[in-house]
């Protein structure tokens, strides 16, 4: 089975050996320009034939699939519920749904749990909802590819499999994931998934501060962020450092509030981030969010964990 992650800049394709302990063929391909857009697929048939390439030539055996998706419209809950059997937590969920979920015909809702408190007379439990519009499009281009549909995940569920099966986290751990546009948030406590959130805030954004300042095009841009320095001491690029980190500054203070919710929840603190993301490889970052947060910042230069951790928690079950 492969694994499918279509970010809005790259793409990321990998298979499990049998075990599902690796990936054993990952491929990162340019996304198609305009065919994702916070999670909604706008042009199959351009993505059916970018994909269809990639398959032919370096998954040609595999016949089955997973999805996983971000998106800040996908609404994710948590209720605490008397504990109950499975069958009839299920039940009683379809009579919360709707105090969750506005409009909730309008979305496929799921649910996970995932904990229970130490007396184990209550369950926690997170609701996830999809807009049907969105799945629709991840159903459509499943069967444009003639592949078998297993599952379609979110970003959050598929990292925190990955993280658990490839790390072994301990404590309370942030894994921040940056991408090109959004930037996930999720938050594993004592090895289980505590909860995530999404901050509008990728690479894309510092491209368009460098396109402003040296009034460039977004391509250039991009070329430049990848070879320059942005936040070490370098007074040649001075101006370019302070504009980034005044951005960034913002935006790590979106995450703090996030920690700020899980620490009033859990009445634990953040003990370690782990970044992830192709933004996350821009020079001195890492040592930037350190010191913002001052917790102890990780990351892994290995392409499974920089971009792969999403598809490769897509294929890992029962977790």
């Amino acid at each position: 089975m492969i694994g499918i992650d279509i970010g809005s800049f790259y793409t990321k394709i990998g298979s499990c050996d049998k075990k599902n302990n690796k990936l054993n063929n990952m491929v990162m391909e340019r996304t198609p320009q305009n065919c994702i857009r916070n999670g909604y697929l706008s042009d199959i048939n351009v993505l059916s034939d970018f994909l269809n390439e990639i398959l032919k030539k370096k998954f040609t055996k595999e016949k089955k699939l997973s999805f996983c998706i971000s998106s800040t419209d996908i609404i994710i809950r948590e209720i605490v519920m008397p504990f109950m059997k499975d069958d009839e937590l299920k039940n009683a969920l379809k009579y919360e749904i709707d105090q969750y979920i506005p409009n909730s015909d309008d979305y496929i809702v799921d649910y996970k749990q995932i904990g229970h408190d130490e007396d184990d007379k209550k369950i926690r439990t997170i609701i996830v909802a999809a807009p049907k519009e969105m799945i629709s499009g991840y159903l459509n281009l499943a069967k444009t590819l003639k592949l078998r549909l297993e599952i379609i995940d979110i970003y959050s569920n598929c990292i925190y499999k990955s993280v658990k099966k490839l790390c072994k986290p301990t404590g309370s751990l942030s894994v921040i994931n940056v991408g090109a546009e959004y930037t996930d948030i999720t938050i594993i406590y004592e090895g289980k998934y505590a909860f995530s959130r999404i901050v509008r805030f990728g690479g894309n954004d510092i491209n368009e501060i460098i396109a402003n300042m040296f009034n460039t095009d977004f391509k250039t841009a991009e070329e430049y962020k990848r070879e320059k320095p942005f936040f070490i001491d370098d007074e040649n690029y001075a101006s370019l450092r302070e504009n980034t980190e005044k951005y960034v500054s913002s935006k790590l203070s979106e995450i703090s509030r996030i920690f700020d919710f899980f620490e009033s929840s859990y009445h634990k603190s953040i003990n370690e981030i782990f970044l992830i993301g192709g933004t996350s490889k821009l020079t001195g970052l890492k040592k930037y969010i350190e010191d913002y947060f001052k917790i102890p910042v990780s990351g892994n230069d290995d392409d499974l964990y920089t971009y792969f951790m999403p598809a490769f928690g897509s294929l890992i079950r029962g977790e």
